[in-house]
């Protein structure tokens, strides 16, 4: 069943949307965490579900400093970065997209709907992601980690995504998988979709405005739009 109309926030539609791209846009946590996993096994320290589950949603920064066994590895932090970040690149690809999502995008796109997308993952990472979906081109802005002071739960992704869009925060809405995202969101001003999948679904998600199953089941034509 749709989300009706009146469920929307009391300033009325949405004029822009801004999507989290790892586990929104595109199913990319397994590699993240394969690329971890391989990465630091060449130097010596085991990266396991334990650790991947605690970070989840985190900026490698965030996990670099809540990880004493990551600090201790010999390429140190800019190495360790790099290496990650070339192995996860040479791996991402179109097939890794999460649908409807993609989809949605092209579609807001098509009406003309602003959209930024904002996340916590290095610049290269996320112009991989947002360019192996297919969702790129219908983004007037892209935000990663390396543009802000602070990664989510912090809000500055989020309030650099509508300043470049030039829309009010309560009048965009955010996509978001995980509690550490809608934080985020919600303290930046905007409204948020939470649409969990498996790897999150037990996180909480009682900040969201909406919590989907579907992102389908959202009636975007009617709630989204100028």
């Amino acid at each position: 069943m749709s989300v009706s109309l009146d469920a929307c926030s009391e300033s009325g539609r949405f004029r822009a949307v801004v999507w989290d791209v790892d586990g929104v846009l595109i199913d990319s946590e397994p590699l993240h965490l394969e690329s971890l996993t391989a990465v630091c096994a060449r130097h010596g320290h085991v990266f396991g579900d334990a650790d991947n589950k605690r970070w989840l949603g985190k900026s490698f920064p965030e996990m670099w400093a809540g990880i004493p066994a990551l600090r201790a590895l010999g390429p140190g932090f800019e190495g360790l970065r790099a290496e990650l970040i070339d192995y996860y690149v040479a791996r991402v690809h179109g097939g890794m997209a999460r649908p409807p999502a993609p989809a949605i995008v092209a579609a807001l796109g098509a009406r003309g709907v602003p959209q930024a997308a904002a996340s916590s993952s290095p610049r290269p990472i996320v112009e991989a992601n947002v360019v192996a979906v297919g969702a790129k081109r219908h983004l007037a802005a892209t935000l990663a980690v390396d543009d802000v002071a602070a990664g989510k739960p912090a809000p500055d992704l989020y309030l650099a995504a509508v300043a470049r869009l030039d829309v009010p925060p309560a009048r965009c809405l955010a996509i978001e998988d995980t509690s550490t995202g809608i934080a985020a969101a919600k303290a930046a001003g905007l409204s948020v979709i939470a649409w969990p999948h498996a790897m999150t679904a037990t996180m909480d998600f009682s900040a969201a405005d909406f919590r989907l199953r579907a992102l389908d089941d959202f009636d975007w034509e009617a709630m989204v739009g100028a």
